[in-house]
């Protein structure tokens, strides 16, 4: 019997041929060539040696029959095509990450929960309680740190910690906190000052700790304006609150914190506060989270544990 052809059981036709990509060493190699605009920061990224990427992306051009890499010069650089190609690589590289990291959540969700914070945060006031926290709640607490908005979009975290309104950067979220900042200064520097008019008494070590991290950088420009120079006493810039607080205990200059980030040292006496040249800006923070964390219980669990231990309270 003589079947024509498209007449007979689709289950007779013939399997489509399968789709053949090129190694996956290879696609992963030339992405970060084109993600890094060269061979050198790629193989070290890779640690791969120069002559092993560079072997990667030769069967890539074979395979193809294409240049991807401009060779003149003396460094190589992606053709148009190579970065066209380059950056499809990249994002679909970025969306495998993203899809891996959520599946990985889901697949840890029943046993810890990955809480994103600031370093000065989790060291100072979440670190000292976690434990507690983990016995009483039934599941284990991690905290990743540093960690910012990027690690929630890309699932690396279930729910993060940050100064800045996740509204902005279209995620989920809500106002946990918020506090006036206070300047403070340890007892050796507030001794040499004006205390009513400090802000105008350059003494010697008389500087602003300027924390330039995302979220504090705008903190003494609310009082003195954008431009540094123009601010009443020098300022020393610094990388977050916790080098800050350092400089502060040391004498080093005057430091704009919230009073909870600092509460022992203020008990102690080893930090002063200093009276406000005007409304002191308030320090807020906010906790946002992945939309499939919505509503789950361990999330009101972590929301009131941490607005808890910001208040100086024991959790419920």
């Amino acid at each position: 019997m003589t079947t024509k052809p498209g007449s007979g059981d689709p289950g007779d036709e013939p399997p489509a041929p399968a789709r053949r990509l090129p190694p996956l060493r290879a696609l992963q190699a030339f992405a970060a060539v084109v993600r890094h605009d060269g061979m050198r920061r790629a193989a070290e990224r890779l640690h791969l040696s120069h002559a092993a990427l560079s072997q990667h992306v030769q069967h890539l051009e074979e395979a193809f029959g294409l240049r991807l890499l401009d060779r003149s010069g003396g460094r190589a650089r992606p053709t148009p095509l190579g970065r066209e190609f380059g950056e499809a690589l990249i994002d679909g590289f970025e969306r495998i990450e993203a899809a891996t990291a959520r599946l990985r959540l889901r697949g840890d969700e029943s046993r810890r929960l990955l809480l994103g914070a600031p370093t000065s945060l989790s060291v100072s006031v979440l670190l000292p309680r976690i434990e507690e926290f983990s016995a009483r709640a039934g599941f284990d607490l991690q905290l990743i740190c540093p960690a910012g908005a990027p690690d929630l979009a890309q699932a690396r975290v279930h729910a993060l910690l940050m100064h800045r309104d996740p509204h902005e950067q279209g995620l989920r979220g809500e106002l946990l906190f918020e506090q006036a900042l206070l300047p403070v200064a340890s007892p050796g520097l507030c001794a040499r000052l004006d205390p009513q008019r400090w802000w105008l008494d350059p003494v010697p070590g008389a500087r602003l700790l300027h924390v330039v991290s995302d979220g504090w950088r705008e903190d003494w420009p609310a009082w003195f304006g954008a431009d540094t120079a123009a601010w009443p006493l020098p300022q020393l810039s610094l990388s977050s609150p916790m080098p800050a607080i350092s400089a502060a205990l040391a004498g080093q200059g005057i430091a704009l914190l919230y009073p909870r980030l600092i509460a022992e040292r203020l008990a102690s006496g080893e930090l002063v506060p200093l009276p406000l040249p005007q409304a002191a800006p308030l320090k807020r923070l906010y906790l946002a989270w992945l939309p499939e964390a919505e509503g789950a219980a361990r999330l009101q669990w972590v929301r009131d544990w941490v607005v808890a231990s910001l208040s100086g309270e024991e959790a419920a």
